[in-house]
C-alpha cells in the first residue's frame, strides 16, 4: 500500500474516532430505530435467518452473524461501538478511494463530505445503521460498475461489482437506491457509446452480472417474497408520503433537501441550528462541485457524459426525495400499488443520499481542477477542502449532546436475572404494549425508542408492531397486538388473565410504571384478593414483573382443533390445553415431537401457510394460535427455512468461488463443505455465532486469494481499486 493511501486511511480513522468519542464511555447506544443490549446477538434475534420473518429491510443477518462471533470475544457493548465506528470509517474511505488517484489530496473533500453531512448526522442519531452501512458502499460499487462498463469482459470488475452490491444489500433501501444509480450510469454509458455500440456481447455480460447479483442475494429476496404477504399489510403510497414527508426546516423543501437536511422527524438539533451562517460552507462546497462539473463538461466527450451522470444523481435524488411534492410523485402511486416499495422506504428523504454522493464526487473533481489550475494556492485549497465539511457538520463531533451511552436501570438488571434463570421457552408481555415508547432513563435527548426490551432480556417479547402514525396506524399483521389490545379493552370483565395469556405463550408480564396509563394494566394482574395463577415476582419504583404460572412453553397438547378466527374473548377456552407433550429442538425453527397427549398439537403462534407438522398445514385456533392433527411422532417447523438455508449456502459458495476461483477439485470440496454445513446448521450444531466466525474466516481468506493473480503476483491493496 502506498504512503498516500496509508495516510488517507489514518486520517479517516482519526475522524471516525473523533465522531465516536462521546459514545466510548460505558453503556449502550440506544436510538429511535436502533437498540442494543446483552442479548442483541442471541439466537432468538435471527428470525430472518431461520425463515420466520421476511428480510423486508435488507439482508442484515450475514454481517450481524459476523458481529455475533466478534461479540463472543469483546462483548456486545464493545461490538456495537465497533460497528458504528466501521460504518462511519467506511463512508470516508469508500468515497476517497473510489476516485481517480490523480486527484491526490482533492479526494479528501469527497471523503469528508460523504462522511460529514446532515444526512449521515441525522441517520446516525435516528439509529439507521444498516442504511448508512449500505450508503458507505455506494461509491466503491459505482466505481466497480464503471470499470465493468468499460471492460465488460474483464472478470475482476464483474466480481467486485456483484460483491459490493451484495454488501450494500444490508439495507433494502440502500441497495434499491444503488440500483437506481447503476441504471443512470448505464444510461449515460449507452448514450456515450451509442445505443447500438456495445452489441450483443455486452448485453450478455450485463445479463451475467445481473444473474450473479440475483444469485448472491436470492437467499434473502426469495424468503421475503414468500413471507411478505402473510406478515405485512402495507398502507397506501399516499399515506406513507403524507406521514413521512421531508421537512422544510425553516427553508423551502427543495433547499432543505439540497443542503442534505429534510429528515421527516423533527426534534433533532443540527449544525444549522447553532451556526448562524451555516450555509456559507455549503455554498462554497457547492461552488467547488459546480467547478468540478464544468471542468468535466469541458473535457473530452467521455468526461462530459460522466459529468452529466453525476449531475443526474443530484437531480433524480432530489426529485425522489421530494416525495409528494415532487413532479414525479405519480410514480410512487403507480409503482406503490404494484410493489410495496413505500412500506419498505417509508420516508423519501433517504434519496438525499444520492445528493450527498453527487456533491462529494463532483467536489473532488472541482478541488482537483483548482489545485492543478492554481498550483501556488494548492495548500490553501487543501486547507479549504479539509475545513469546509468539518465546519458544515461540526455537530457530528459530540452530536450536541443529543446521544450518549445509556446504562440500563438497576431494576431492569434485576428483572433480567429472574427471567434468565427461567429455562422455559416462553415470552415476555411488555406493557404498555406499544412498539415505540418513551424511556426516561435513556441518555438521548429524544427518549422515544423502539422497545429495547427485545435486546435486554433473554426471552422474546410481545409488543404491538404498529407504527401508529397519523395515516399509517399499522402495516403489519399484528395478531398479538390486536389480541392484547382487546384483552385490555375488556379488562373489567376478565377474571382469568393467566388463561388468556396461555395462547400467546406469555409467561412473564413486564409493566413499566413510567406511563400515565400503567396503573390501568394492573387490574388484570394485581388485585386485593390476588389474581389466580399470576405471581408478582419483582417490583421496583419503575416496573412490575409478574409470572404466569400456567405457561411453560409454546407447544402443548390440545383436545380440540382449530375453530376459526378470533371473535370474542368469551370463545377463548384453554381447559383443553395441557403440557402433556414431549419434544426436542432440532434447530431454533424446527421441533421433533416425540409424544402428544391429545388429538391435536397446539403451537402458540398464529397459523401461517408455511408451517407444518409432518406435512400437515395448520388450522387456526381462535385466530391467535395454530393446531395440527397429531396421531404420533413427527417433525414440526416451517417450510421456508430449508429453502432459505440452501440459498444462503449457495450464495456463500458462489461468493467464495468468485473471489478464489477454485478449480474442479476446489468446487468439489466447497460442495461437500456446504452439504456438511447444511447438516450441522439444520441439527442446531452450528448457530449464528459459529456461522459468523466461519463467514469471516472464509470470506477473508477468499479476499486474500482474490488480491493475488493465479501466478502469485500481488495486486495493489484491495482498497486501492483505481
Amino acid at each position: 500500500m502506498e504512503k498516500d493511501s496509508k495516510l488517507a486511511i489514518f486520517v479517516y480513522i482519526v475522524f471516525a474516532f473523533l465522531i465516536l468519542l462521546p459514545l466510548l464511555k460505558p453503556g449502550y447506544y440506544l436510538a429511535l430505530d436502533m437498540q442494543a443490549g446483552p442479548y442483541s446477538y442471541s439466537d432468538i434475534r435471527f428470525g430472518d435467518f431461520y425463515g420466520e420473518t421476511p428480510s423486508s429491510y435488507g439482508a442484515y443477518f450475514p454481517p450481524k452473524m459476523v458481529l455475533a462471533a466478534v461479540s463472543d470475544i469483546i462483548g456486545t457493548e464493545a461490538v456495537e461501538k465497533l460497528r458504528l465506528f466501521l460504518i462511519v470509517l467506511l463512508c470516508g474511505i469508500s468515497a476517497h478511494f473510489s476516485l481517480p488517484k490523480e486527484h491526490g489530496s482533492a479526494r479528501y473533500l469527497a471523503g469528508l463530505l460523504y462522511m460529514l453531512n446532515p444526512f449521515v448526522f441525522v441517520r446516525f442519531l435516528a439509529g439507521h445503521g444498516s442504511l448508512l452501512l449500505s450508503y458507505a458502499f455506494w461509491p466503491l460499487a459505482l466505481m466497480c460498475f464503471s470499470q465493468f462498463l468499460d471492460k465488460p469482459n474483464s472478470r475482476r470488475p464483474l466480481v467486485k461489482t456483484a460483491l459490493f452490491v451484495t454488501l450494500a444489500a444490508a439495507s433494502s433501501h440502500g441497495v434499491i437506491i444503488l440500483l437506481i444509480c447503476f441504471a443512470l450510469m448505464l444510461l449515460f454509458h449507452l448514450l456515450k457509446t451509442g445505443i447500438r455500440g456495445p452489441g450483443m456481447q455486452f448485453a450478455k455480460r450485463l445479463a451475467l452480472l445481473a444473474a450473479i447479483i440475483l444469485a448472491l442475494n436470492l437467499y434473502w429476496i426469495a424468503p421475503t417474497i414468500i413471507l411478505f404477504g402473510s406478515t405485512h399489510t402495507p398502507a397506501s403510497p399516499e399515506a406513507y408520503l403524507e406521514d413521512f414527508k421531508p421537512l422544510p426546516m425553516g427553508m423551502p423543501v427543495v433547499a432543505s433537501l439540497l443542503t442534505m437536511h429534510g429528515f421527516w422527524r423533527g426534534g433533532f438539533y443540527y449544525t444549522k441550528d447553532i451556526l448562524p451562517y451555516w450555509y456559507v460552507p455549503f455554498i462554497l462546497m457547492a461552488a467547488i462541485s459546480a467547478i468540478g462539473f464544468l471542468s468535466l463538461l469541458g473535457k473530452k466527450r467521455e468526461s462530459a457524459f460522466y459529468a452529466l451522470f453525476l449531475l443526474s444523481l443530484l437531480v433524480v435524488g432530489l426529485l425522489l426525495a421530494l416525495g409528494e411534492e415532487s413532479p414525479i410523485s405519480f410514480l410512487f402511486t403507480i409503482f406503490g400499488k404494484q410493489i410495496p416499495i413505500h412500506m419498505i422506504f417509508r420516508d423519501s428523504q433517504k434519496f438525499v443520499g444520492m445528493i450527498c454522493l453527487s456533491l462529494s464526487m463532483l467536489g473532488s473533481f472541482g478541488a482537483s481542477h483548482l489545485m492543478r489550475t492554481y498550483p501556488k494556492w494548492s495548500l490553501a485549497v487543501l486547507a479549504l477542502i479539509l475545513l469546509l465539511p468539518v465546519i458544515y457538520d461540526f455537530g457530528i463531533f459530540g452530536f450536541f449532546g443529543q446521544i450518549r451511552p445509556t446504562q440500563y436501570p438497576a431494576d431492569w438488571v434485576e428483572a433480567g436475572k429472574i427471567i434468565s434463570a427461567d429455562p422455559t421457552e416462553t415470552r415476555i408481555l411488555v406493557l404498555p404494549p406499544y412498539l415505540y415508547n418513551t424511556y426516561k432513563w435513556s441518555n438521548a435527548t429524544q427518549k422515544t425508542l423502539a422497545s429495547p426490551a427485545n435486546h435486554f432480556f433473554s426471552k422474546p417479547i410481545i409488543v404491538s408492531q404498529s407504527v401508529m402514525t397519523s395515516h399509517v396506524y399499522s402495516d403489519v399483521k399484528d395478531t398479538y397486538g390486536g389480541y392484547v389490545q382487546r384483552i385490555f379493552k375488556n379488562r373489567q370483565y376478565i377474571n382469568n388473565t393467566a388463561e388468556l395469556l396461555v395462547p400467546i405463550n406469555a409467561r412473564y408480564i413486564l409493566i413499566l410504571k413510567d406511563y400515565r396509563d400503567s396503573d390501568s394494566y394492573l387490574w388484570l394482574f394485581h388485585r386485593k384478593g390476588g389474581v389466580k395463577d399470576i405471581t408478582l415476582v419483582y417490583e421496583s419504583d419503575s416496573l412490575y414483573l409478574f409470572r404466569n404460572e400456567l405457561v411453560f412453553g409454546p407447544i402443548l397438547a390440545s383436545a380440540e382443533g382449530g375453530n376459526g378466527g378470533f371473535k370474542s374473548l368469551a370463545r377463548i377456552n384453554v381447559s383443553g390445553l395441557s403440557d402433556n407433550v414431549t419434544y426436542t429442538h432440532v434447530n431454533p425453527a424446527t421441533y421433533e415431537i416425540t409424544g402428544c397427549g391429545g388429538p391435536y398439537l397446539f403451537y402458540a403462534s398464529p397459523a401461517d401457510p408455511f408451517s407444518e407438522f409432518s406435512g400437515i398445514p395448520p388450522q387456526p385456533w381462535n385466530g391467535i394460535a395454530s393446531t395440527y392433527p397429531c396421531s404420533g411422532p413427527g417433525v414440526f417447523g416451517n417450510r421456508v427455512f430449508p429453502v432459505s438455508l440452501a440459498l444462503f449456502l449457495l450464495s456463500w459458495v458462489l461468493a467464495i468461488s468468485l473471489l478464489a476461483r477454485p478449480g474442479i477439485r476446489g468446487i468439489i470440496i466447497l460442495a461437500i463443505s456446504s452439504v456438511l454445513a447444511y447438516a450441522l446448521i439444520w441439527f442446531g450444531i452450528l448457530g449464528p455465532h459459529h456461522i459468523g466466525a466461519l463467514l469471516a474466516l472464509s470470506m477473508g481468506g477468499s479476499l486474500a486469494v482474490f488480491n493475488y493473480d493465479m501466478l502469485g503476483k500481488p495486486y495493489t491493496s484491495f482498497l486501492k481499486l483505481n
